[in-house]
């Protein structure tokens, strides 16, 4: 459903008569209220801008999650090399082991050290050592 300005601004106008009546209850000038009208009025054109130009893309979803090529984020620590545009060097890296590409990216992406990422893959920090070195190659 697109935005409706008019019932939109019905709404903000209904408020506005609420909020100006408590105002005035609470004892403030109208030259006070008029600058909170004023700040109110801007912030509802503003919105009203961005609400216009907003695109639902609710319609695209099914498209994307039925494609084949999209990445699950979830698990971008494996699947970071997906993004590499260079086809040689994807293939180079989708032939090494998940963890491989997971220990390069904890210590490379996430600036982890190289101790914690084997203390989480359970793996000797001299092999995490071994196959950053071996993806900075293939990066190069």
């Amino acid at each position: 459903m697109g935005y409706n300005h008019g019932l939109e601004k019905k709404k903000f106008d209904n408020e506005w008569q609420k909020n100006e009546k408590l105002y005035r209850e609470l004892g403030m000038t109208d030259e006070q209220i008029s600058a909170i009208w004023e700040f109110d009025y801007e912030t509802f054109l503003s919105d009203r801008a961005y609400l216009e130009k907003k695109q639902d893309l609710s319609d695209y979803e099914d498209t994307l999650q039925s494609s084949d090529s999209i990445i699950d984020e979830c698990n971008i620590e494996e699947n970071w090399h997906e993004y590499i545009t260079d086809i040689d060097k994807r293939r180079q890296l989708s032939e090494l082991r998940p963890e491989q590409r997971r220990a390069y990216y904890l210590c490379k992406v996430l600036e982890m050290k190289q101790e914690d990422a084997s203390s989480i893959l359970l793996i000797p920090r001299r092999s995490v050592s071994r196959w950053i070195v071996k993806i900075a190659e293939i990066l190069k």
